[in-house]
C-alpha cells in the first residue's frame, strides 16, 4: 500500500509542481539563516558530510530522523497522512535527488544545481522560504499548494537538518568512499581460540576483492579490505565500532551477533552489513535494518523441521513435538517458527522445554521425552546441547525423530554413531545436495588458485559468498556511490546465485536472503553424512 501511495504521490504531485511552481519555491535555500547557499560547482563541502547533513540525509531517503522515528506528511491540512518511507523525497525525486519520470509526468530535480544556483532567475530562495514550502505547503509567493504536497511535520531543527542535505544531494561522498578507492571492513577473530577461522574468512574476503580489483575494480574503484581483531569473541561489536572509527563504506563477513549498541550505530550511519559471520543468524527477520543476512534464521530451520516431519507417516501414537532450547531471542524463535508452522499445517502445537544457556540439563530434558514420547524432538543450542542429549538419551523400541541445526553435530566417530542410532536429522541453512558439492567444487577452485589452504569451510564459503553478494550490490548501486543507494540496490537482488549457499533475495521489508533449508542424516552403516531431503522452501 505504501508504494502505491508513493507512485501516486509522484504523478499528481508533479503535475502540481508544474501548476503551482512548487520547483520554483524548492529552488533554493542555505543551511544558515537566510543567506544564498554557497556556489553549486563548490562541491568540497560534500567529501564528507557534517553531522546535520547526515541526519538530513535520512529524513530524504528514508523518512525518518536520526532517532529513527518516522516522519509524517500530511496531504494538506486535514488530509491523509503518509510515514516514513511513505513520505521519503526519495520516493519522487530519485536517490540522487536528479528527479524522476513516470508515465510522462516529471517530479522535478532537488540537486544542489537546480535549487541553489546564485544566478537563478529571482534570487537565490533562504532556508526560511523552503521551510515554509515543506511544513505549510505555501509557496514563497503565499500561494497555498494543492493536496498532493505533504505538509510536513517537521520541526526547525529537523528542517534545517534536511537543507543542510540539499546542498549535497547527489554529490555527497559517504564515509570511506573516494573516486579511487572503497574502503570496507570486516570484525573478524584474529587472536584467541577463534583465531583460525578468522584468519580463514580474511584471507578469503581479501582474495574475492583481488578478483575484482585485477577487473579494473567497481566503477574504476579499487576496493580494499580493513581487518579489525575481534580477539576471543564472535559478537564483533567491539572491533565493529573501531572500524566506523576508521570510516569504512560498508561491512562484509563480520562476525556478529546483534548487540544492540553496535547495531543502533550501524543503523544511525546507515552503514550496511553484508553476510554476518559466526553467531549472527537472525532471531528473525529483521525488517528494513541494514544487516542482510545471506542465511535463514533459527526460527526458519525450525519450520523446515516441522515441514519434513509433516510430510512423514506418523507413528502410532505419538503425535506431540518437543521442542528443546535456550531461553533468549534466539531460542524464542526456535520454539515460534516450529509453533507457526505446525499451525500451518494442522499439527498439535510443541511443546516447550527451555533451559538457561550454558546451563543444559540433559538427564531432565531426556525425562520430559521419556514422559511425553513424542512424535519428534527438535533441539536448539549454542553449545554441546546435542552431544550431551545423545549421551543422556535412554534406548526405547521406538526413538522419536531429532532435528537439529547442523552446526551442532560433533563429526568425531563418536558422536556420529550415537546420531545415527538417534534418528538424527541435520537442519542446513544452505543445499545439501548436487548443487552444494557443484558450489564447493567452485569454492576449491577459487582457494586452489589463491593458494589458500581449506580450512575452516564453513567460514571461507560464507566469507566467500558475503564478498560476491556484496560487490554485485556495488555493481548495481552505480558510479555515485551511498551508502542509501548500495541499501536499494541489494534490496532488488532477486534469486542471486552467491555461490556456496542458496540463491539470495532481499527487499524492501526483507533482509534475510533464503527461507528455506535442507536435511541430512548419518547412515548407521557406515556413520557417514548423506542427504536426506533437497532444499525445502518456506513462506516467508
Amino acid at each position: 500500500m505504501g508504494q502505491l501511495v508513493t507512485k501516486r504521490r509522484r504523478r499528481a504531485l508533479a503535475a502540481a509542481l508544474s501548476a503551482l511552481g512548487l520547483a520554483a519555491a524548492l529552488k533554493g535555500a542555505s543551511a544558515l539563516g537566510d543567506a544564498p547557499a554557497p556556489a553549486p560547482d563548490d562541491a568540497a563541502s560534500c567529501a564528507e558530510l557534517g553531522p546535520a547533513a547526515l541526519r538530513g540525509r535520512r529524513i530524504f531517503h528514508h523518512g525518518a530522523l536520526a532517532s529513527g522515528e518516522p516522519i509524517e506528511g500530511r496531504l494538506g491540512a486535514s488530509g491523509a497522512a503518509l510515514h516514513g518511507k511513505a513520505a521519503a523525497c526519495a520516493g519522487c525525486h530519485g536517490r540522487s535527488g536528479g528527479g524522476t519520470s513516470e508515465g510522462g509526468v516529471a517530479a522535478p530535480p532537488l540537486t544542489p544545481e537546480q535549487l541553489f544556483a546564485a544566478d537563478r532567475a529571482g534570487g537565490a530562495y533562504t532556508a526560511e522560504t523552503l521551510a515554509t514550502a515543506v511544513r505549510d505547503g505555501r509557496t514563497p509567493a503565499a500561494r497555498e499548494l494543492q493536496l498532493v504536497m505533504p505538509r510536513y511535520r517537521l520541526d526547525r531543527a529537523h528542517l534545517d537538518d534536511l537543507i543542510a542535505y540539499l546542498r549535497c544531494v547527489g554529490r555527497d561522498a559517504d564515509p570511506g568512499v573516494s573516486p579511487e578507492a572503497l574502503r570496507l571492513g570486516a570484525a573478524l577473530p584474529l587472536t584467541g581460540r577463534f583465531a583460525a577461522a578468522g584468519a580463514a574468512a580474511r584471507d578469503v574476503l581479501a582474495a574475492a576483492l583481488a578478483d575484482v580489483n585485477a577487473q579494473g575494480g567497481v566503477f574504476r574503484r579499487r576496493l580494499e579490505l580493513v581487518v579489525a581483531d575481534s580477539g576471543d569473541a564472535l559478537d564483533g561489536a567491539a572491533a565493529t565500532a573501531r572500524l566506523l572509527d576508521q570510516r569504512v563504506f560498508a561491512l562484509v563477513g563480520s562476525v556478529w551477533s546483534g548487540d544492540g549498541g553496535a547495531a543502533a550505530r550501524l543503523a544511525a550511519d546507515e552503514v550496511p552489513l553484508v553476510g554476518p559471520l559466526g553467531s549472527g543468524l537472525p532471531a528473525s527477520d529483521p525488517g528494513d535494518g541494514v544487516v542482510f543476512h545471506l542465511q535463514p534464521g533459527l526460527d526458519t530451520l525450525a519450520r523446515v523441521a516441522v515441514a519434513h516431519l509433516a510430510g512423514a507417516p506418523a507413528p502410532s501414537g505419538a503425535e506431540a513435538l518437543l521442542v528443546v532450547h535456550p531461553a533468549g531471542p534466539r531460542g524464542d524463535a526456535f520454539l515460534r517458527g516450529a509453533r507457526s508452522e505446525a499451525q500451518r499445517r494442522d499439527l498439535p502445537a510443541p511443546v516447550s522445554f527451555s533451559f538457561e544457556p550454558g546451563r543444559f540439563d540433559a538427564a531432565a530434558a531426556a525425562d520430559a521425552a521419556a514422559r511425553l514420547r513424542p512424535r519428534a524432538v527438535l533441539l536448539a543450542g549454542e553449545g554441546d546441547e546435542l552431544s550431551r542429549w545423545l549421551a543422556a538419551s535412554r534406548p526405547a523400541a521406538t526413538r522419536p525423530a531429532l532435528y537439529v541445526p547442523a552446526s551442532l553435530l560433533r563429526r568425531d566417530p563418536g558422536s556420529l554413531r550415537l546420531a545415527a542410532a538417534a534418528r538424527l536429522l541435520l537442519v542446513h541453512p544452505g543445499p545439501a545436495d548436487e548443487a552444494e558439492r557443484l558450489d564447493l567444487l567452485s569454492l576449491s577452485s577459487f582457494l586452489e588458485r589463491h593458494r589458500i589452504p581449506p580450512r575452516h569451510t564453513a567460514f571461507q564459503a560464507s566469507a566467500y559468498a558475503a564478498a560476491r553478494v556484496l560487490v554485485e550490490g556495488l555493481k548495481r548501486a552505480g558510479a555515485h556511490l551511498t551508502r542509501p543507494g548500495l541499501i536499494a540496490a541489494l534490496e532488488e537482488l532477486r534469486a542471486f546465485d552467491p555461490g556456496p549457499g542458496p540463491p539470495i533475495t532481499f527487499g524492501r521489508n526483507r533482509r534475510v536472503g533464503a527461507y528455506g533449508a535442507s536435511l541430512t542424516g548419518v547412515d548407521p552403516a557406515s556413520n557417514d553424512v548423506t542427504p536426506v531431503s533437497a532444499w525445502v522452501e518456506v513462506v516467508p
